[in-house]
């Protein structure tokens, strides 16, 4: 991972991590848990879904399952960056969750959900800002995108709060109070 790649991955995971803070402000508790259709998440669920989806990074890359592609794979993967972070921010595609991160009422209320997932973030800042592992090296698959490299992973995490926190905004838009970002956003 270069500098420039260390520093734009952190610069993704923190925009996204304040975007799904700015969405998830000023809810009441009925807000929290209503869900917009019978067949839609509600804020609630999307929130536990990002902070189930924000795997501890380091542990990640250190499995055995890692992939090993051939080089000429490799580079096909070094493509994909820009497809990671347009692809996985697409709201107009959906797709079934793996059933590990789906909503399953894990968190007591929000603010434990909001806690648990602003810890996992920070952890995973904090893994970017400091790992010199060659991210760029380690290879795994995503069950829509393909398989990725470490470096993308990131970028992944940031779309896929990103991807959640705009629709944790279109369920405010519609059906609780106006949305309206604080003033910092």
């Amino acid at each position: 991972m270069t500098p420039e790649e260390r520093s734009a991955a952190v610069d993704e995971l923190e925009a996204s991590r304040r975007r799904l803070l700015v969405s998830l402000e000023n809810l009441s508790q009925e807000e929290w848990g209503r869900r917009p259709l019978p067949d839609r998440w509600s804020v609630a669920e999307c929130a536990e879904h990002i902070a189930a989806a924000e795997f501890p990074v380091a542990k990640f890359f250190t499995q055995a399952a890692l992939l090993r592609p051939s080089e000429e794979e490799r580079r096909e993967i070094r493509e994909k960056d820009d497809f990671v972070r347009r692809f996985l921010r697409d709201r107009s595609q959906r797709g079934e969750s793996p059933e590990r991160i789906l909503p399953k009422g894990r968190f007591a209320n929000k603010e434990e959900t909001i806690r648990v997932f602003e810890e996992r973030r920070a952890a995973n800042i904090a893994y970017v800002r400091e790992t010199s592992d060659p991210l760029r090296d380690r290879f795994a698959a995503h069950p829509f995108a393909g398989v990725l490299d470490g470096y993308q992973w990131l970028l992944h995490l940031a779309a896929h709060t990103d991807r959640h926190a705009a629709q944790i905004e279109e369920i405010r838009s519609r059906f609780c109070h106006p949305f309206a970002p604080s003033p910092s956003s």
